[in-house]
């Protein structure tokens, strides 16, 4: 594990880094507070041993620096320091500070505080990963619970277009017997001299290709064409606006947070999820002008996908879903109403838990409005619930502009 040693003293710095570089720690050297900020952002590593009294940028001011950065992993601090008061261990702390050792420190001490930073950050580590395991299982069920009802979607668009393709093909045939029609009379007319004109009977040979295109209803295809081309059109349309949608929520790798338009977001989840709803529910929309926000949309997408799938689920025979967006609070509000059986008072306050769920067995892995939770708690956003039996519950989300990693 790499560790950043912040030391103005070289003396010092030179045994902590012989000390810990004993130990099999990679250890880089800065030799001020500036220095280790720049270094803390190129170098990967994630333990910081730092003195309090540096130039430039002191121990307590990296610390708030640190602790106010967005950086992508976290960073255990430990400051050394020779005050020995209460007080300054607290300031310390309150920056930011993970822990604290006196100077002069004791070897066996620094490496045994070093260690369980180090025990700390793994298990932190393992705790992340689980955590994305558990996001990619629970989109896994989601997706395999929409498959069916995305396949119907699918299905409808390609039914109409095969069925328009085969009717195209047979105008086809009937524009290659008139155009073969049209063909000939100008073969005709071609291979004889403008003097012999009048004895090839053009009359007869514009009545037969007039009767050829009556038979055919030649303006009915004409103007039907049109139409099928475009539903065609159309339809492909659609089953790439479904494919892009699953494609976009089915990627497991997409983690890095960019801007993006909730009401985008939950466009393209409706598209998802449509035909889970649109047998139980009329929904009603009204999506605000919003800023985009800083968010990971896939992950946004399957808070929307849980909350709407079981809205629509909660509702025995047919009903409403509202969807409305706002500005809000410096980032957006969410919320999505139904008109379902609604939640239990007794009940309520378990939804958010792993593996609870209120549905038949089968219906529901109990992880979805808890990892909806766990998503919303990591963009540094908020989720509210309210809900009455037989008359439907209503999910408040709050999110930040910027994530709070």
């Amino acid at each position: 594990m790499k560790i950043i040693v912040a030391e103005d003293n070289r003396a010092s710095a030179a045994l902590l880094s012989k000390l810990l570089s004993k130990e099999g720690y990679f250890v880089i050297n800065a030799e001020n507070g500036n220095e280790a900020w720049e270094k803390l952002n190129s170098s990967g590593a994630r333990i910081l041993l730092t003195d309090w009294m540096m130039p430039e940028l002191s121990g307590i001011e990296l610390c708030s620096k640190i602790r106010n950065a967005d950086l992508p992993g976290y960073i255990y601090i430990i400051i050394l320091t020779a005050k020995n008061a209460r007080e300054d261990a607290l300031e310390g702390l309150k920056a930011g500070a993970d822990d604290y050792i006196i100077k002069p420190f004791d070897r066996e001490e620094l490496l045994t505080r070093v260690r369980t930073a180090e025990r700390i950050l793994s298990l932190e580590d393992r705790n992340e990963k689980a955590q994305n395991q558990l996001l990619i299982s629970e989109k896994m069920a989601s997706i395999g619970q929409l498959a069916a009802g995305v396949a119907h979607e699918i299905n409808n668009p390609v039914g109409f277009i095969s069925s328009n393709l085969k009717t195209l093909g047979d105008y086809h045939s009937d524009l290659v017997e008139l155009i073969s029609a049209y063909r000939h009379v100008v073969k005709t007319i071609l291979g004889n001299p403008d003097s012999n004109l009048p004895d090839l009977n053009l009359y007869d040979f514009a009545k037969k290709i007039a009767e050829a295109e009556k038979q055919i209803d030649i303006d009915y295809i004409i103007n039907d064409i049109h139409e099928l081309v475009k539903d065609c059109s159309e339809g492909t349309d659609r089953i790439k606006k479904i494919v892009i949608d699953m494609k976009d929520f089915a990627h497991p790798g997409e983690t890095k947070p960019v801007m993006s338009d909730i009401n985008k977001c939950l466009e393209s989840t409706l598209h998802l999820v449509w035909n889970e709803i649109k047998y139980k529910a009329e929904v009603h929309k009204e999506l605000g002008a919003l800023p985009e926000i800083e968010c990971v949309p896939q992950q946004i997408n399957q808070i929307f996908m849980n909350i709407l799938v079981n809205a629509a689920q909660a509702i025995p025979e047919r009903g409403e879903i509202h969807i409305s967006t706002a500005k809000k609070n410096n980032g957006v509000e969410i919320t999505i109403k139904d008109s379902g059986s609604g939640i239990p008072a007794n009940k309520i306050d378990k939804i958010f838990d792993p593996f609870f769920t209120t549905k038949d067995p089968g219906k529901g892995t109990g992880l979805g409005l808890h990892v909806a939770y766990n998503i919303i708690k990591k963009h540094g956003g908020s989720i509210d619930v309210k809900s009455e039996v037989g008359k439907g519950t209503e999910f408040v989300i709050w999110l930040p502009s910027k994530m709070t990693l």
